[in-house]
């Protein structure tokens, strides 16, 4: 039986945006390079900032990886990658990590409101409270979470404060498992290619005005998808959570084809970063927000490589 969040959800999909959910089998499989550099991979996230810009490696050819010591020792007999990605996370979990990715509701709220502040010790470069509410009451379907099911008798000494504000994993289980965001991306539309301080903001009254005739915030019918906030929760940055939700959001973006660009701005360190996903720097940006200081980065989506999914076998910024 569906939980409330799984029903908001599915009202939300009615709308063109990111399709209901998929889970770990169809998200990703990871390229043989990763799977052989991962051990390698920094596990340390960069300080206050909501993803680690060093967790993550270029995809390259297969053949390079195949000549590494380590490339057939990872992958099983069928010669398949098993879970090779989330192998050092369960280093540090107690329980099985189990990542499901769905559109976001406004029944999320709190856990949004949770995680970011968790992700950014800057409160300047946080989201608001209020921001939440309206980009997810006004176009949820463009907003995506990572979410893994926590078990409490079987969390042991792990704790993670998205735990308390999370809704239960199933309706009627008895067990107390609960499906926890551990990452999510937020975003609204424009008429803008790049992300403009009108874009980031929000009208005052979205709570009472009906007509929705704001030139603040969401744009029905723009063609920029502007991603507001990548955030990844400090105790789980270092494990590719941040790529896994990012690619797992511009290949929905692609094959619902809703949009000419996404775009985001971001901090100069971040810049390579998004490159790797396909993002073009367009310089410093106009923006004020949080002091100033971001990067335009922008892609088409129309030029996005496919992503390849998993069979059944095997921002930044406001």
């Amino acid at each position: 039986m569906p939980s409330a969040s799984e029903s908001e959800a599915a009202a939300a999909a009615s709308k063109p945006g990111i399709p209901m959910s998929f889970s770990r089998k169809n998200l990703f499989e990871p390229t043989a390079l990763e799977v052989a550099r991962e051990a390698a991979a920094a596990a340390s996230a960069a300080g206050g900032s909501a993803v680690d810009d060093s967790e993550d490696l270029p995809d390259d050819d297969v053949d390079e990886a195949k000549e590494t010591s380590s490339y057939g020792a990872r992958r099983g007999s069928n010669g398949v990658a098993a879970d090779a990605k989330f192998s050092r996370i369960q280093e540090v979990l107690p329980f099985t990590f189990h990542p499901n990715v769905r559109p976001l509701s406004i029944s999320d709220l709190e856990s949004c409101v949770v995680l970011e502040n968790a992700a950014f010790e800057n409160p300047a470069h946080r989201s608001t409270r209020e921001k939440f509410e309206y980009r997810l009451s006004t176009c949820p379907e463009l907003s995506m979470g990572l979410f893994c099911t926590i078990v409490p008798d079987k969390a042991q000494s792990f704790e993670i404060d998205t735990f308390a504000t999370a809704q239960p994993a199933e309706t009627g289980r008895s067990d107390g498992s609960r499906s926890v965001l551990v990452a999510h991306i937020v975003a609204t539309r424009s008429h803008e290619r790049r992300v403009t301080d009108e874009a980031m903001d929000y009208p005052k009254d979205f709570r009472t005005n009906k007509h929705k005739n704001s030139s603040l915030g969401h744009q029905e019918g723009g063609q920029t998808i502007c991603i507001h906030s990548l955030a990844v929760h400090p105790k789980l940055q270092g494990f590719h959570l941040g790529k896994l939700i990012m690619k797992a959001y511009l290949q929905q973006l692609k094959n619902a084809d809703i949009a000419v660009y996404c775009s985001l701005i971001c901090q100069e360190y971040l810049v390579t970063f998004y490159e790797r996903f396909g993002f073009a720097c367009l310089g410093e940006s106009q923006a004020s927000f949080g002091g100033g200081g971001w990067y335009d980065m922008t892609l088409q989506v129309g030029d996005l490589p496919p992503y390849h999914a998993r069979g059944a076998g095997g921002s930044r910024r406001r």
